[in-house]
């Protein structure tokens, strides 16, 4: 029963806003940079397309996105979610993300099933092409 409402929480939350995910874990400090604000996460608090996560010395995050998918960044990570757009109703399929520096572990959830070659996920030397459901990068 509570895992429902949980659930149901999120799903609300997601059809309120502009929100693409949700933080799901956090040490340390992470930094969240949304149009010229910088803010401090923490549990629960949503994700946009637009965003910059930017994790610290000693700090970790990790996301669950709209459609399932799960990113979990590790220190001194900048990552920027340019779109995430994931509409299977519509056949509307758009995720462009942008690591530059850091560790990140990323699992696909519906896009990756319904339309893999929608997902871009950018590092400084080139394009990570999703074709299966789970990746780790590092970038120095």
């Amino acid at each position: 029963m509570k895992k429902t409402v949980i659930l149901l929480f999120i799903l609300f939350s997601f059809a309120l806003g502009n929100a693409v995910g949700m933080v799901k874990s956090i040490t340390g400090k992470v930094e969240l940079k949304r149009n010229k604000s910088i803010l401090l996460l923490s549990v629960g608090k949503s994700i946009e397309a637009g965003d910059i996560l930017m994790t610290k010395r000693k700090s970790s995050i990790g996301i669950i996105f709209d459609d399932g998918s799960v990113l979990a960044l590790g220190e001194n990570s900048i990552f920027a979610i340019n779109k995430f757009i994931v509409q299977p109703d519509k056949n509307r399929y758009d995720v462009d993300l942008n690591m530059t520096i850091g560790k990140a572990s990323f699992t696909s959830g519906k896009v990756g099933k319904l339309a893999p070659e929608s997902v871009k996920f950018h590092v400084p030397e080139g394009v990570i092409g999703i074709r299966g459901t789970k990746f780790l990068v590092e970038i120095d």
